[in-house]
């Protein structure tokens, strides 16, 4: 099991508390506590609230962007309070602090070295713990412990990866002439990301037909530039994923496209 790993000095904090209310600063304040110059990176905290399939996709799409030795916490936790495990997790090198209710799905997916920590050890926690808030009085502390040099092993109780819990995304399916995946996230943009990935692609880009919902179109553009204002496109977005948009537009409301909706890539048919 990998577990040599040492602290860059930045933890990036990604949540659903929004900032109206004073949740981001308490949980930054113990993390400060114990790591007075650690740094605190802001990945987003405008999840909606309760949506773990979204902060597993936000979290996803941002930990590469650190350095080695950076610290992620992330806290979208419907679960606060009860038996669901809090856990913290070494991923090719980065460590996750994390409620184990899937937020940490796609980075499972898409790591090649993983170990995993039960974080059991209360003597470790703020006191007293409020049931509610385990961000500020479990996950904050122990990344703050983390950041300061803690190793992994005296935080927590090694557990198996493979436990560590997973959401039920449907897969990209690649068969015969196409290949269909789910749409995973909706931008501000109103862009729809997915999944699928070039080199899943039965054709080339420019003689390949996309569909989703009413919307149907050829071909695979590089940027929004590609096609006049107003246009629908379909481009491989900064995820690595497929994404449809609109130029200048909103494609998910132009388009009725919803999260769960399917894609689907196929040749054209000539």
């Amino acid at each position: 099991m990998l577990t040599t790993w040492r602290p860059s000095g930045i933890v990036t904090f990604t949540s659903d508390y929004g900032v109206r209310d004073s949740y981001v600063a308490q949980v930054k304040g113990v993390i400060l506590e114990r790591a007075p110059t650690s740094t605190i990176i802001d990945v987003t905290h405008e999840v909606a609230a309760q949506d773990i399939l979204e902060g597993a996709f936000q979290l996803a799409t941002a930990w590469r962007a650190f350095p080695v030795g950076t610290i992620h916490l992330a806290v979208v936790d419907p679960g606060v309070g009860s038996e669901r495990r809090a856990v913290s997790i070494l991923a090719d090198g980065h460590a996750f602090v994390l409620p184990d209710n899937g937020l940490a799905t796609f980075v499972l997916a898409e790591a090649h070295q993983v170990a995993a920590w039960s974080l059991d050890r209360s003597e470790w926690f703020r006191q007293p713990v409020a049931p509610t808030f385990h961000g500020r009085d479990i996950f904050g502390p122990i990344c703050g412990l983390l950041a300061s040099g803690m190793s992994l092993a005296e935080v927590g109780t090694p557990l198996d990866p493979a436990s560590l819990v997973k959401l039920p995304i449907q897969p990209v399916i690649a068969s015969g002439g196409s290949v269909v995946g789910p749409i995973v996230s909706i931008d501000r943009f109103g862009n729809c990301r997915t999944l699928i990935r070039r080199e899943q692609l039965p054709d080339e880009s420019e003689t390949l037909c996309i569909r989703c919902g009413q919307l149907e179109l050829l071909g695979i553009v590089r940027t929004f530039a590609d096609v006049a204002p107003g246009m629908p496109l379909a481009y491989f977005g900064s995820h690595g994923g497929l994404e449809i948009a609109v130029r200048d537009g909103n494609a998910a409301a132009t388009w009725h496209l919803e999260r769960g909706m399917l894609v689907e890539v196929r040749r054209a048919v000539t």
